[in-house]
């Protein structure tokens, strides 16, 4: 006893010399908050909770079924379980014991008697493509007849097992207009509270505070798979902010021609070269300063990831060029439930994984790579600076 005490107490005493007002701090807090909870919670609480949480999923499910979070985020007041029902075609009763997880849970809020209001998660499993996640949940029996080998097949895994079918899970949705819609307004999401990445992993000082004089007859920055360009606007800002100068042509974003033909208008930027890419094929822009990989890699299996990193390696200058990983980097301990969800939902889906660092290093190193640095906030989020391997 006198050691989960001093266990508490000095979490404590560390978070109270922690700054609530610096949104930086917040991942940090949250994880010192749970040693406190850890150390002082019963291990019967413990083995409770665990087997209460047995009953989270399936009832998250049936709410997402019912079109429950979609009609809370889309009011601006507080729901009745008695409204929920008739719209839904479910009994209240019901209504009232599946919601009643969701509270305990933090996904809901109730404000009254069979009342109840949206919270942040809940608004994120109202959007069709998270739904979809929830309905995944055929591995416990996958695990088992695969005989718990890991997953690591995107095209012979769970989704395929799931869903029936011979098709990769991008190549199952693409068909859906407003699936590729919701996933491509998704990857907008920022991956780090607080300042852009380019602010937090200093892009500008990266590019150009190592001496290189700019080719000017290859782009400045090449934006792999870069969705509806969310990333390399943030990176232009970061740029001009701090005083570069731009020209076109300099900023180039990739993706397949459904996404670029789908740019929104808002999101249009003229400066940008907009070029329809497929990752998998040679990658058309040689000899730029740097690539990105924003959120990309961690969607394929080693297998599909080196030929990825294969096609830019090709297109690397040796000692100019860089390639810049931006993803979540797994600690060797301690990884928090959303991290270690992340990495579950990528297996599920995609056979892939969320990479530690020693995995990341492998991965590269195999693609002839070497890593000259990482970077990681304390939501994991990293940036892995990568060069070309030169022989010695």
């Amino acid at each position: 006893m006198e050691n989960k005490i001093a266990k508490a107490s000095t979490a404590i005493e560390q978070l109270t010399a922690l700054d609530i007002s610096n949104q930086s701090t917040h991942a940090e807090i949250i994880r010192k908050c749970q040693a406190v909870i850890s150390a002082l919670q019963d291990p019967t609480a413990v083995v409770a909770e665990a087997l209460a949480s047995v009953t989270k999923h399936p009832c998250l499910v049936a709410l997402s079924n019912l079109g429950i979070f979609e009609k809370l985020a889309g009011s601006n007041e507080p729901l009745t379980a008695a409204y929920l029902a008739e719209e839904s075609g479910a009994d209240r009763a019901l209504v009232v014991r599946l919601l009643r997880i969701a509270a305990a849970w933090g996904i809901v809020t109730e404000t009254g008697s069979e009342t109840y209001a949206a919270t942040g998660a809940s608004r994120i499993l109202a959007i069709p493509s998270a739904a979809a996640g929830l309905r995944v949940n055929s591995l416990p029996k996958y695990l088992q007849e695969t005989q718990y080998r890991n997953p690591a097949s995107y095209s012979n895994g769970l989704f395929q097992y799931h869903y029936k079918t011979d098709l990769g899970s991008f190549e199952y949705r693409a068909a859906d207009e407003e699936w590729m819609r919701d996933f491509n307004l998704f990857m907008t999401i920022p991956n780090n509270a607080g300042k852009t990445w380019p602010e937090t992993f200093d892009a500008r000082g990266r590019i150009f505070d190592a001496g290189f004089d700019i080719n000017p007859a290859a782009p400045l920055v090449v934006d792999v798979a870069g969705g509806v360009g969310q990333d390399l606007r943030l990176l232009k800002s970061h740029l001009l902010h701090a005083g570069v100068k731009l020209a076109q042509g300099q900023l180039v974003l990739e993706d397949q021609p459904h996404v670029i033909e789908n740019v929104p208008t808002d999101m249009h930027d003229e400066d940008f070269t907009y070029v329809k890419h497929n990752f998998f094929a040679p990658q058309p822009h040689k000899g730029a300063r740097v690539y990105t990989l924003k959120s990309v890699l961690h969607d394929w299996a080693d297998d599909k990831a080196l030929e990825i990193l294969r096609h830019i390696t090709e297109s690397l200058t040796p000692v100019y060029s860089r390639l810049w990983i931006l993803d979540r980097v797994v600690p060797e301990a301690g990884a928090d439930k959303s991290l270690a969800w992340l990495d579950i939902s990528m297996m599920a889906i995609y056979g892939a994984l969320e990479r530690t660092e020693e995995q990341w290093r492998a991965l590269l190193g195999t693609a002839g790579l070497r890593v000259v640095g990482v970077q990681v906030t304390p939501n994991y989020f990293g940036l892995i600076e990568a060069e070309l391997e030169v022989a010695q």
